[in-house]
C-alpha cells in the first residue's frame, strides 16, 4: 500500500501534468485561432476567387472577390446554389464538373465563360474535393474551388492568333526585331519571297539583307540578282506596360506599280506632245475664203513655240495664195497677257512687211488692253472689226470690188 506521502506526491504530479496539458491545449487553440484568422484574411483579400461548397452544392465559403463578381456580399452567397446566382446553362456546366470531382475524388481544372456585367469573362477554375464523412480528421466533405480571371489573357492569345494569321498570309514582307537582344527575330513567308530567300532562311538572314536600307522607296537587288523596287516602312511596337517592345519593318514590292507609273507617265508625255502638236496644227490652219483672202483662227494659248509655228504657217500661206488680206480671229485665245500680245503684234508686222493687210477680230477687253500696253499702233495696214462675221462680210466685199 502506498503511503499518504506517496499519494500526495502522485496527486501533485497529476495536477502539474493536467495544468501543463491545459496550457498546451490553450496554446494550441490560440495557434489554431491565429491560423484561422490568417487563412480568413488570405481568402478575403486574395486576388483570386475562393469558395467552398457542401456535398449538396451550397456555398459554405465565398471570399470577397467571388461575392463581388456575383454582385453580392459573402454573407449573401453562403447557403446559395450555383443556379441561384448564375445563368442556368453556366450553372449546370459548373455543377457537372463538380459532380465528377465528387464522384472520382480527382481535382479538375476547367475554363468557364461566365457572363458578368453584360460581358463574357473567362475563368480558369481549379475544383478539388475537401474530404469525406469517413475522413479520419472528421471533415464533413465538400468541394473547394480556386479561380482566376483569364479574360484578358484569352483576348491577348486571340489577338496573337489573328496577328499571326494576317502576317503569315500578308502579301507584304514583315520583319520584327525585338528590342531585347536575346529574343528571336521574326519574318513572314512573303519577306523571304520578296528577297528571293529560300523557305528555310532565318529572320536574321532577311534582316542582314535589309540592314542598310532606310525607309522609303528604293531599288534593291534580290538574292537571285533581279532588281526590284521596294517600299519600306518602319514603326515601333510598344511593349507591355510601357516596357521594351520591338521594331517592325514592312516591305512591299512595288516593282509592278512603279513600272506602271513610269509607263503611264511616258504615255501621258506622248499624249501631251500629240495634243500640243494637234493644237498647234489646228491653231495654224489658214483657211482660204476667197481669192486673195485668208482666215487664221487662233485658239488656246499662244506661247513662244506656237507663235513661231503660227507665224511661219501664216506667212507661207500668204505667199502661196498671193493673199492681200488675212483675217486674224482672236476669239478662241485664252489669257492674253504681255507675251501673247507681243507675238500677235509681231505677226501683224510680219504680214505687213510681205505686202498684205491684217483684219483683227474677236478682241476681248483684256486682249485689247494687253495689245495697247505692248505698243500696238493702228495704221492703214491694220483693220479691227468686232466679230468674225463682220470681218468676213467686209473683207469679201473688198475682194469683190477689187475684182471689178
Amino acid at each position: 500500500m502506498p503511503t499518504v506521502q506517496q499519494l500526495v506526491a502522485e496527486i501533485a504530479a497529476l495536477r502539474a501534468a493536467n495544468a501543463s496539458l491545459q496550457q498546451a491545449h490553450a496554446e494550441q487553440r490560440r495557434q489554431l485561432s491565429r491560423t484561422a484568422s490568417l487563412l480568413r484574411a488570405l481568402a478575403e483579400y486574395a486576388p483570386m476567387v475562393l469558395y467552398a461548397k457542401d456535398l449538396e452544392g451550397r456555398f459554405t465559403l465565398s471570399n470577397r472577390l467571388h461575392a463581388t463578381l456575383l454582385g453580392r456580399t459573402p454573407e449573401q452567397v453562403v447557403g446559395k446554389l450555383e443556379a441561384d446566382l448564375l445563368d442556368g446553362s453556366v450553372a449546370a456546366e459548373i455543377q457537372q464538373v463538380m459532380d465528377e470531382v465528387i464522384r472520382t475524388g480527382t481535382p479538375s481544372v476547367s475554363e468557364f465563360e461566365i457572363p458578368i456585367d453584360d460581358r463574357e469573362r473567362v475563368f480558369l477554375e481549379h475544383i478539388f474535393p475537401l474530404g469525406r464523412d469517413d475522413d479520419p480528421d472528421g471533415h464533413s466533405g465538400g468541394i473547394g474551388g480556386v479561380a482566376i480571371d483569364v479574360t484578358e489573357r484569352k483576348r491577348a492569345e486571340e489577338a496573337v492568333r489573328v496577328f499571326e494569321a494576317l502576317v503569315h498570309h500578308s502579301p507584304d514582307g514583315v520583319l520584327v526585331r525585338p528590342n531585347t537582344p536575346t529574343a528571336p527575330m521574326f519574318c513572314n513567308p512573303a519577306l523571304r519571297r520578296i528577297l528571293a530567300l529560300p523557305p528555310d532562311a532565318t529572320a536574321e538572314d532577311a534582316a542582314s539583307m535589309l540592314l542598310d536600307i532606310v525607309p522609303g522607296t528604293t531599288e534593291f537587288m534580290r538574292l537571285d540578282g533581279a532588281r526590284v523596287d521596294l517600299e519600306l516602312t518602319m514603326f515601333a511596337i510598344p511593349g507591355a506596360a510601357g516596357g521594351r517592345g520591338a521594331q517592325a519593318t514592312q516591305v512591299r514590292d512595288v516593282t509592278r506599280l512603279r513600272t506602271a507609273i513610269r509607263e503611264r507617265e511616258q504615255q501621258d508625255k506622248v499624249i501631251r506632245q500629240q495634243q500640243a502638236e494637234l493644237i498647234a496644227e489646228m491653231s495654224a490652219q489658214v483657211l482660204p475664203l476667197a481669192p486673195g483672202v485668208l482666215m487664221l483662227p487662233l485658239i488656246g494659248t499662244l506661247d513662244e513655240a506656237r507663235s513661231l509655228h503660227v507665224r511661219e504657217s501664216a506667212l507661207d500661206a500668204i505667199v502661196r495664195h498671193q493673199t492681200r488680206v488675212i483675217i486674224l480671229d482672236l476669239t478662241g485665245l485664252r489669257a492674253v497677257d504681255a507675251t501673247p500680245a507681243g507675238h500677235i503684234i509681231q505677226l501683224v508686222e510680219a504680214v505687213t512687211l510681205i505686202g498684205a493687210r491684217t483684219v483683227l477680230t474677236g478682241i476681248q477687253p483684256a486682249t485689247a488692253a494687253a495689245l495697247v500696253d505692248h505698243g500696238m499702233q493702228l495704221d492703214g495696214s491694220l483693220m479691227v472689226l468686232g466679230t468674225l462675221q463682220d470681218a468676213i462680210q467686209v473683207t469679201l466685199a473688198m475682194a469683190r470690188k477689187r475684182r471689178r
